[in-house]
């Protein structure tokens, strides 16, 4: 019997690859395609909060996402890692932040955004298939706050961040909507 946690592993691993090698200029085009996407959908639209991370150097920019939400007046809540639990907190431009537990830039406040009061969850990943299946970084707080929420979620996926077919097992959320890079 083929173990699923090691195929994940292993697409991982090439998925963090593909990442890191990816040409600056196509990933920036790719990129404000998928900005302007997201930004057309009525559900960013309607949103009065929205959780986005803080990205890593190998992952779609989250900056602009943030920054566009901030100036459209909505909530922004980032993630944050307290006792291997993710909460959200809010956050603005002032808020103090700073590397947590996964080397990932968090707000140092600890006070709890109400899962049932964010709209909509920006949902990032490795790999994601059309059809909303993902692979996350492995630690499954996103799975695991997702289970029973009841927002919307939205992946923006990097081309090379579309997969055709990806392992799950019954504790792998579907993502809603994953949007790609118009060609």
């Amino acid at each position: 019997m083929v173990n699923i946690d090691h195929i994940k592993k292993a697409i991982r691993r090439k998925q963090k690859e593909r990442l890191a090698s990816y040409d600056p200029t196509v990933k920036q085009q790719e990129a404000l395609s998928l900005y302007r996407q997201l930004f057309s959908t009525a559900v960013w639209k309607q949103a009065g909060s929205v959780a986005i991370t803080m990205s890593m150097p190998e992952e779609l920019a989250t900056g602009p996402l943030i920054d566009q939400a901030l100036s459209q007046g909505k909530k922004v809540l980032i993630p944050k890692i307290i006792n291997k639990k993710m909460i959200f907190v809010e956050y603005d431009r002032n808020t103090p932040a700073t590397p947590g537990s996964m080397g990932i830039i968090e707000p140092v406040s600890s006070i709890e955004y109400p899962k049932d009061q964010i709209d909509l969850i920006i949902v990032p990943g490795l790999a994601f298939t059309k059809k909303g299946e993902r692979i996350g970084f492995g630690a499954g707080y996103y799975d695991r706050y997702l289970d029973g929420y009841k927002g919307m979620t939205i992946a923006l996926a990097l081309n090379r961040q579309l997969i055709d077919q990806l392992p799950t097992d019954q504790f792998d959320v579907i993502i809603q909507k994953v949007l790609a890079p118009e060609k």
